[in-house]
């Protein structure tokens, strides 16, 4: 097993619990040296005008972006990283007691001192992933709002909502608070501007019938810009499926059909479940079963369903819809860029 050597889940969740119930006032930067003064953090105004906070956690990186000088939202965001290897220091002169233990790492800066160094650094942030969600969802009940890429949950109330995502690119845990309103506004803007279904703000998402969702915006993302765009959003979408499901906690399977729906024959099924990928209705293959898959696996259902759509003459995203649904709660897929069925203008 993995050491763990990120901050304790508890000592986390206490923070982000004491951070998420503070008053932030207008995401000001006066607001926010305000509210961080009172929880007992210390901040530093740097490059840019945003703010270093110091919450006295090791190893816990905390900056805010204050409303003046926030490119999307305001937020105060929570970084807690994996630790890097640092190469150890050159022996002491002789005479010197204690010297260095070969084989020691640290953290950038040494804030956490020598801890042992993770060999399995994806297993590790898996783990340390779960035992936050966990702790969190000890007080806030399961997350309402879950979703990937970056398998993210998110606590949404109408006044301010708290996001816990994975950076795998940097191996990291991170926690976002940000005002409700104005953070989905960023993120609608972010569906309309989108050139490509690459650049959306998220591919997939499964919501709970919650009364917290009353004003959630779901949207349905935009059109592929061309078949290409489709062919490579379809494994995408279904990697992260795969692989940021079980992480997000979602236990219940997600069942898609896609293709053309007014051909019941020309659609594609798809289970996605905690460990089990299925495929069915694709020509000459019956139906395909992957345990315990991996986001290889998901390449190659995707791989699977074009080779369907070539066979049946399916070689543009106007023709297709889609029904998705899982129990307990519904399933969105802007990532693929095709609407539910009686969703587009075409089906009025």
């Amino acid at each position: 097993m993995a050491v763990s050597v990120m901050p304790a889940a508890d000592t986390l969740a206490r923070t982000l619990l004491a951070a998420r119930g503070a008053e932030w006032g207008d995401w000001s930067v006066e607001a926010l040296e305000e509210t961080a003064g009172r929880l007992g953090w210390e901040v530093r105004v740097v490059e840019g005008g945003r703010l270093a906070i110091e919450t006295g956690i090791p190893g816990l990186l905390c900056r805010g972006d204050p409303a003046e000088r926030a490119e999307g939202a305001p937020c105060v965001r929570f970084t807690a990283s994996l630790p890097v290897r640092v190469d150890p220091p050159p022996p002491p002169p002789p005479g010197l007691h204690n010297p260095p233990a070969p084989g020691q790492y640290t953290y950038g800066g040494g804030a956490w001192g020598t801890v042992p160094y993770v060999r399995d650094r994806g297993r590790e942030l898996d783990a340390a992933h779960t035992r936050l969600g966990a702790a969190l969802t000890a007080t806030l009940g399961p997350a309402p709002w879950r979703g990937g890429p970056a398998a993210w949950l998110r606590w949404r109330s109408r006044r301010i909502t708290l996001r816990l995502s994975r950076d795998d690119a940097n191996e990291a845990l991170v926690m976002e608070l940000f005002p409700t309103r104005a953070g989905e506004a960023f993120e609608r803007r972010g569906f309309e501007s989108a050139g490509s279904l690459a650049e959306l703000p998220y591919i997939w998402c499964v919501s709970r019938p919650d009364m917290s969702l009353a004003e959630l915006f779901l949207p349905f993302g935009p059109d592929p810009r061309d078949w290409a765009d489709f062919r490579t959003a379809l494994p995408r979408v279904l990697s992260s499926l795969v692989v940021d499901m079980p992480l997000v906690g979602w236990v219940e399977p997600v069942l898609l059909v896609l293709g053309d729906v007014a051909e019941p024959a020309h659609t594609a099924e798809i289970r996605v479940g905690q460990d089990r990928l299925e495929l069915g209705n694709v020509p000459g293959n019956g139906r395909q079963v992957w345990l315990r898959p991996g986001a290889e696996h998901a390449a190659a259902a995707a791989e699977s369903i074009l080779e369907a759509f070539a066979f049946w003459g399916i070689d543009t995203a106007r023709r297709l819809r889609t029904r998705a649904w899982t129990s307990g709660g519904y399933v969105d897929l802007p990532g693929i860029g095709v609407r539910p069925e009686g969703t587009h203008p075409d089906d009025l």
